[in-house]
């Protein structure tokens, strides 16, 4: 047989044996990845990405912060007129002091100005009493002369020093002029003030005129006008009482 007979046999037998060789790598290259995938399937949890970490729990009713965008101004006032006027001011301390002599003023006088209706109330019972005793059969005997008397005073004193108190409490504010309890209260007095002048007056002329007609006509306007004068210093108390 010659060489080249000889080498075409070797070849020929050595073909299969390599093709076989790499049929074997190729299945067992397969079965590698298919155990991987098996392997993958089995566990799910490594081939899962790494979880992020949680965040923190917020309540449901809990605010939603949103971040400031550039170049937004977020400094302006959210609060109502009413709420600013109830911002802290600069106090005054003159101001305080009249508000505070003024309020002190004002409740003595309203006290003495209940004081003062008592009183008148007393003096035109009494002086009606008194009336009646001199010019209307009661005998003359001058049993209420001097209660009505000292009544009088001490009404009269009260009365002046009540309006005092009113007339010269400070007034730390200007107010308008309008019709309200103040300005109703105001008017009431003054009718008052003109009925105690008068009754002043009508009683000294009517002590004046003992013994004449005229002294029973004197004394019945006497006693009309503390009627009426009775009157407007109810009226005054009760437009600041309600």
């Amino acid at each position: 047989m010659s060489r080249t007979a000889v080498v075409l046999l070797i070849l020929l037998l050595a073909a299969p044996a390599t093709s076989a060789h790499a049929a074997g790598k190729k299945r067992a290259a397969s079965a590698q990845t298919s155990k991987k995938s098996s392997t993958s399937t089995e566990n799910p949890t490594e081939a899962q990405p790494p979880e992020s970490k949680p965040t923190e729990s917020r309540p449901a009713d809990a605010p939603v912060q949103q971040a400031e965008e550039p170049g937004l101004d977020m400094d302006f006032d959210l609060l109502e007129p009413s709420e600013a006027a109830e911002a802290p001011r600069l106090v005054d301390p003159a101001l305080e002091r009249a508000i505070a002599q003024r309020r002190t003023m004002l409740t003595i006088h309203q006290g003495l100005g209940l004081a003062t209706l008592t009183t008148l109330a007393a003096t035109v019972v009494v002086g009606q009493l008194h009336f009646n005793d001199r010019y209307r059969g009661g005998g003359d005997t001058g049993r209420y002369d001097a209660l009505h008397t000292g009544l009088v005073i001490g009404t009269s004193t009260l009365f002046v020093g009540t309006g005092l108190l009113g007339l010269f409490a400070p007034t730390p504010f200007k107010k308008e002029l309008r019709l309200d309890t103040i300005t109703l209260h105001k008017f009431f007095v003054s009718l008052a003030t003109a009925g105690m002048l008068t009754q002043v007056v009508l009683g000294l002329v009517t002590a004046s005129q003992e013994g004449n007609l005229s002294q029973v006509n004197l004394a019945t306007a006497h006693q009309v006008v503390g009627y009426a004068t009775l009157g407007a210093v109810g009226a005054g108390a009760l437009m600041i009482v309600f």
